[in-house]
């Protein structure tokens, strides 16, 4: 698609379309198509999704979300596969880059971006309110991430996390 297309969809989304009342408001489900209408053009986006009010996606850039899944208010992605049936809570951050740190003589705010690999969130995964999740982690499938968990590190797949940093602490029967 055209630049200028790309340009105007995120203007929209970012002026208008991410301001709008959440999905359970009245008439919240054409507020709730008019931000995925809008998101299409700039990412990839499955069918039946629910997104929320002042969600950021950058540019749209390496973020796709799969069918059924749900991302609340004031969630930030950044460089994320999101799977099918996908649950992350309000305040959320997923992290795509950091800056580089190991020059010692370089200041790190001058030091390049590394650039990890994209965050995959696969199917069935519900992550907590105000979880942050590091670049370039895998939460595998039928995952839940506690609220205010910082994920440091791979789950193994329907594994139950939380803590500062998120440790398994059991499994989904």
């Amino acid at each position: 698609m055209s630049k200028i297309i790309k340009f105007l969809a995120l203007f929209f989304y970012y002026g208008l379309f991410s301001k709008l009342p959440n999905y359970v408001f009245p008439g919240g489900k054409i507020f709730n198509a008019l931000r995925i209408l809008c998101l299409k053009v700039i990412l990839h986006i499955d069918k039946n999704c629910r997104i929320m009010r002042n969600v950021y996606v950058g540019n749209g850039k390496d973020i796709s979300i799969g069918a059924f899944s749900r991302i609340n208010e004031n969630v930030r992605l950044d460089n994320v596969v999101i799977g099918e049936h996908v649950m992350i809570a309000r305040d959320t951050i997923i992290l795509g880059k950091m800056h580089g740190f190991e020059d010692i003589d370089t200041p790190m705010n001058l030091q390049e971006r590394v650039f990890y690999k994209p965050t995959v969130i696969e199917d069935n995964v519900w992550i907590g309110t105000r979880v942050i999740i590091m670049p370039g982690k895998t939460i595998r499938k039928g995952c839940i991430i506690g609220a205010g968990a910082v994920l440091t590190k791979d789950t193994v797949e329907n594994g139950i996390y939380a803590g500062v940093p998120a440790n398994l602490i059991k499994y989904r029967k």
